[in-house]
């Protein structure tokens, strides 16, 4: 398994952990991180791809929630 495959699963799961700990600064922080390590482009690719098939509809409404600015 490479490096970036080893932070891409980490990012998920800390990803996750704030989402469900309802922790937006903390999200925000580890989505800035990976952009850093990985890239822009990395980044999307695992949120579309990893990250949002994982979640629950109330984790995904929170997610664009966070996005848009408002609390859910």
């Amino acid at each position: 398994m490479t490096l970036e495959t080893r932070i891409a699963l980490f990012l998920v799961g800390e990803l996750l952990a704030a989402l469900r700990a309802n922790d937006p600064d903390t999200f925000k922080q580890w989505i800035a991180g990976g952009v850093e390590d990985l890239g822009e482009t990395a980044v999307l690719e695992l949120l579309i791809d990893w990250f949002n098939p994982l979640l629950t509809q109330e984790e995904a409404d929170r997610f664009v929630g966070w996005h848009l600015g408002v609390s859910l």
